[in-house]
């Protein structure tokens, strides 16, 4: 047996355990073995292993003793001459890195690992996605430090995942209808690691540059994939709307001027345009339903939306198909920082196809109502409506100190209503 191993076979005596450790982490610290430890509180075991060892008094239970020191109490004994260093890892039962050592090592290790992920999906289209979310993505080391094996295992899955999204094949499916094909687990992409992999998986190949903040985005993105999260839940209110070809449910909500919640699942049945018409929009449910009785009574040619104080992709869908069909949109809502930021998007997103109605100056002084306080989220929100008309809005809003509802309104949408609708 080596002096060494002699040596580290004596050290592994509890008493000695915390003494190893503190000359451990001084190597790991300094990269080299120097400078000097100190331990306090000292156990009985202890006092009687390094009392042994080192010739000294430990009766205060507290030693402090440089490296030097150490090795000449290690030369009076018959351990003289030992490789100390090599000792410690013996007593380790494995190598001992300092910290330089231990980051060149970890750096290696992980561009081996992505070496070899990026050599498995050569092949893959993805594999293009996977080389900039390495080169790109701040959290790479992260993942990999918590869980190399699993992290291994959902790029994997991800990647073929992207290389098999519906929208290639110009068709959908449900999200867990996807994920039980590609990895036998219907909600493997509902864990927030491999479903934000797979959206921005998505966003890079198909090239969509968008900020994610709610739902509603990842909703967006997963349906430019081919992807549905859910196609029964994501509804617009409407009434009056009607494809031309004769689906026999719209035609009989069509007829009978029945507001129905129709959702993306239905929206998607229908490949044909609709009817030519002018079609309201507006915010408030209440005002929608209201506005849908008095059209009934006078059996108005419009149709009516109601975006329900938010855009979902369902209401964008058919907003699309109802521009390609010719018709005519008119958008209106709140006086109100939420109801501008609908409006502005809208008209960010569809110019001159949709047109904002009622947002007139003597509208906003006949309902607008005195607040206590807008709050800076709120004025913010103001401040960020870029469409010139809206702008003016948000002016009468912040020098009132007012917000205007549409429900005070009704009877101005009544009149525009009977003028372009018969």
């Amino acid at each position: 047996m080596s002096l060494e191993n002699e040596f580290a076979k004596y050290l592994s005596n509890k008493g000695f355990e915390r003494f190893m450790e503190a000359w451990k982490d001084k190597y790991e610290r300094l990269g080299h073995l120097g400078g000097k430890i100190t331990l306090d509180h000292l156990l009985d075991e202890e006092i009687k292993a390094l009392s042994g060892l080192l010739g000294l008094n430990l009766s205060n239970k507290m030693l402090t003793i440089s490296y030097t020191q150490f090795i000449k109490k290690v030369n009076m004994t018959k351990y003289s001459g030992v490789d100390f260093f090599n000792t410690l890892e013996l007593w380790n039962k494995a190598p001992i890195y300092c910290r330089k050592e231990n980051k060149q090592f970890h750096s290696l290790v992980l561009e081996e690992f992505k070496e070899s992920l990026l050599e498995e999906v050569t092949s893959l289209k993805s594999s293009s996605w996977l080389s900039y979310y390495f080169e790109h993505d701040r959290f790479v080391t992260r993942y990999f430090d918590n869980d190399p094996n699993w992290y291994r295992f959902v790029l994997i899955h991800v990647c073929h995942g992207l290389e098999d999204l519906p929208i290639y094949t110009n068709h959908y499916e449900l999200l867990p209808i996807f994920a039980q094909k590609i990895t036998k687990n219907p909600h493997f992409f509902d864990d927030d690691l491999p479903r934000d992999l797979l959206l921005k998986g998505i966003m890079y190949l198909l090239d969509i540059d968008i900020e994610i903040a709610s739902s509603q985005e990842v909703f967006d993105i997963l349906y430019k994939a081919g992807i549905l999260k859910d196609d029964l839940s994501n509804y617009c209110p409407i009434c009056h709307i009607t494809p031309v070809k004769d689906f026999i449910a719209w035609k009989g909500f069509y007829d009978l001027y029945e507001p129905w919640n129709m959702n993306l699942y239905n929206i998607n049945q229908v490949t044909e345009p609709f009817h030519l018409s002018s079609v309201m929009i507006f915010e408030n449910p209440s005002v929608f339903r209201t506005i849908c009785t008095f059209a009934k009574l006078h059996q108005l040619s419009s149709g009516f939306i109601c975006s329900n104080g938010q855009i979902n992709i369902c209401t964008y869908i058919l907003l699309e198909k109802l521009i390609q069909s010719g018709c005519i949109l008119y958008y209106t809502g709140d006086y109100d920082p939420e109801g501008l930021l609908i409006a502005d998007k809208l008209k960010q997103r569809y110019g001159d196809k949709i047109i904002l109605w009622g947002y007139k100056k003597e509208y906003f002084h006949s309902i607008k109502i005195k607040q206590m306080t807008i709050s800076p989220k709120r004025m913010q929100i103001l401040k960020q409506i870029q469409n010139q008309d809206l702008r003016e809005v948000a002016k009468w809003i912040i020098q009132d100190e007012s917000f205007g509802y549409q429900e005070g309104l009704i009877h101005a949408y009544q009149d525009f209503l009977l003028e372009i609708g018969k």
